[in-house]
Parts: C-alpha cells; sequence; structure tokens
C-alpha cells in the first residue's frame, strides 16, 4: 500500500489575490492585534481576558476556531494535545536531538527539524482522516438532500441514526471512499497501527472522553464505519487508532480537518523540546555518529 496523499484541491491558489487588490483592501488579520498599550486574540483582551484565566488549549481553540470553546471541547481537545506529545524515539525525536547536538545554539532549528518530519506516516494521518470524515459527512448530506431529506431530516443521528434513507447514504459514502482509497493504492487512514497490532491502546481513552463529553458521535460511527468496510473489502481487522479517532474528535469540536496535521505538531513540539534537554544532558548523537561511521567503513576485504 502506497502512503502517497491525494492532493489538496482546498489549498489557496497562488496569486489569488493580486497584490494591488491586497493593498487596497489593507493588509489585515482577524487573529490577533497589536499595538503599543494592548494586544487581542480573536477580538479578546490577551491581558485583561485572557492571561491567567484561560488555559493553553482553550486558548489555542480560541485562535483557531474563532470561537471561545465550550468546557467540554477543551477537554477533548486537551486529550488530542497529550496523545501525541511523545510515543518513543521516533524518526522526528531522533532528527531533533540530532540537529541540536550538532548546533545546540539554534533550538527552534532542532524542533523544526523534527516538525519537519510530520508526514503521511507518523502524526499527519490525523488530516488524511479529517479529510476521508468530511468526505463521506458531505457525500451523505448531499445524498440526503437529493432525497428530499437534508441535514435537518437527518438531525438527530448522533447516537441514533435517523432514518432508512439516512443510513444507506452514509453506508454507501463509506463505501465508495474506501473502495477509492484503496483502488488508488493508498492506505486507509485511522485504522490500524504498525507498532501496536493488536489495537492501539490510545484509542480506548480518547473515547471514554468523547464518549462523557458526548462529543462527535457521528464521527466516531463514520471512523468504525470505515474500519468495518476495509475488514470486509481486505480481509483485515484494523480497529480504529489514536489518529483517527483524534481526527473524529478534533472534527466533532469544529476543527476542519486541514488543520488537524497542525494539532498533532503542537502536540509533539512539546516532546520535541523534552527530546532536546535530554539530549543536553545525556546526549544518543555520539552513539549513532558511531555506529553511522561504523556502517560506512570501506570493506577491507
Amino acid at each position: 500500500m502506497s502512503d502517497r496523499e491525494p492532493p489538496r484541491t482546498d489549498a489557496p491558489r497562488t496569486g489569488a489575490v493580486s497584490a494591488d487588490a491586497l493593498l487596497a483592501e489593507g493588509l489585515r488579520t482577524d487573529v490577533g492585534r497589536a499595538n503599543a498599550e494592548r494586544v487581542t486574540l480573536r477580538g479578546h483582551d490577551l491581558v485583561g481576558e485572557l492571561v491567567g484565566r484561560m488555559s493553553f488549549t482553550e486558548a489555542a481553540l480560541l485562535a483557531v476556531t474563532g470561537e471561545r470553546p465550550a468546557p467540554g471541547a477543551v477537554r477533548v481537545a486537551d486529550a488530542v494535545l497529550v496523545t501525541f506529545i511523545d510515543h518513543g524515539l521516533q524518526p522526528s525525536a531522533l532528527a531533533a536531538r540530532l540537529t541540536y547536538h550538532v548546533a545546540p545554539e539554534a533550538v527552534q532549528g532542532a524542533v523544526a527539524a523534527g516538525l519537519l518530519g510530520v508526514g503521511s506516516r507518523i502524526l499527519g494521518t490525523l488530516e488524511q482522516t479529517g479529510r476521508l470524515l468530511t468526505r463521506i459527512a458531505d457525500e451523505t448530506a448531499a445524498d440526503g438532500e437529493g432525497d428530499g431529506e437534508g441535514e435537518k431530516g437527518a438531525a438527530g443521528r448522533s447516537g441514533a441514526r435517523a432514518g432508512t434513507g439516512a443510513v444507506a447514504g452514509e453506508d454507501e459514502a463509506v463505501v465508495r471512499a474506501v473502495a477509492d482509497e484503496l483502488a488508488a493504492g493508498r492506505r486507509i487512514p485511522g485504522i490500524g497501527h504498525a507498532l501496536h497490532r493488536d489495537g492501539d491502546p490510545r484509542a480506548a481513552p480518547l473515547l471514554a472522553v468523547a464518549a462523557g463529553e458526548g462529543v462527535a458521535e457521528d464521527e466516531i460511527r463514520r471512523l468504525r464505519a470505515i474500519a468495518d468496510v476495509t475488514a470486509e473489502r481486505t480481509g483485515r481487522t484494523l480497529p480504529p487508532n489514536a489518529a483517527g479517532v483524534s481526527a473524529a474528535l478534533l472534527l466533532g469540536i469544529g476543527v476542519p480537518w486541514p488543520l488537524h496535521r497542525g494539532f498533532s505538531m503542537i502536540s509533539r513540539t512539546a516532546g520535541l523540546v523534552a527530546h532536546i534537554g535530554e539530549e543536553a544532558e545525556r546526549p544518543l548523537t555520539p552513539a549513532v555518529r558511531a555506529a553511522l561511521r561504523e556502517a560506512s567503513r570501506p570493506d577491507e576485504d
């Protein structure tokens, strides 16, 4: 199976807005503002309202979604961010440690080196799963509108799916999505795990948090349906993994799929900083360099 990703059709087009048009409108952002006296985040006074009163996770959701999140959404996002802080001595951690060892004056370079490895095989699968789940939801909604049902007719599918039309529409959308991924030679994202062969142990607590908060019921149902259809098509039982469940949860609290990889990077940054701190005190790089030298030694026969 290939790990190549489908093209991102949502990416902004280069030159879509001319420089003249931007200058005429004025360069601006709604994320935050700052002047000599005041700093704001999404219209909230950073100093007067947020610092010391809002957690980092809550502030991150405010920045990303533009809305002050509900407590349940904060707990869900917290669970996702804790999940991906570290996963052992992965390539991203090793890249950060090696870079720091040879350039200790540039911690930011070491962190960046680790984050550059976030891709279709490690951490980036949140984005791929989020894209697939969004496709299924969109196609189900379109099918419902074509049948005269629409989203309003399908309301209440959280926990209890609306009617036979809604059930059939979603099931068909899942089958199409899985078939397209397999036909393209891609792994189905969000299920199975190369290390955790008997199931990703991180998935269960994430599902428990979601159940406790009543979040992402539709998205989790679709993720499980993806696993079921994949098993039918391939004969392999691959349960939802932490990345897949996290993508479902992030969609459930309003984070769009193109930003899911960003959340995994926010999480892993903390772990990379920890690895850099350990490298400074107990470096692994000398042993790695010794192994590389040995592997590079010319044959002497």
